[in-house]
């Protein structure tokens, strides 16, 4: 019985746009198949960032080289001033998944 069970995404199901919404930040998010990515968020202030970096996949883990992190997982999703990291979101059901306990933030593909 294999109910529940999912496997790995093969890298090529991966790549392609992502969007979401945080906080009244919208999110626009491109995985390249070459390894790459592009970012863009826009702040409610009007503040648009740009970010880019490289990204791998293991397993479900996708570890984002070079994000522009612009929300705070402690507080919840506020935003807060944007800073580049390393930042890993899980892959489930075609959408980017960032969990941090009390709250989550997805990315749908597509």
């Amino acid at each position: 019985l294999m109910a529940g069970c999912e496997r790995a995404p093969a890298k090529s199901r991966v790549v392609g746009a992502y969007s979401g919404t945080l906080s009244g930040a919208s999110e626009s998010l491109i995985l390249h198949a070459d390894g790459t990515f592009s970012q863009q968020v826009s702040l409610p202030s009007g503040q648009k960032i740009t970010g880019s970096g490289t990204w791998t996949l293991k397993y479900k883990a996708i570890d984002l080289s070079g994000y522009m992190h612009f929300y705070s997982e402690e507080k919840n999703g506020t935003l807060v001033p944007p800073e580049q990291v390393t930042l890993t979101y899980t892959w489930g059901a075609d959408m980017l998944i960032r969990d941090w306990g009390s709250g989550y933030y997805t990315l749908k593909h597509g």
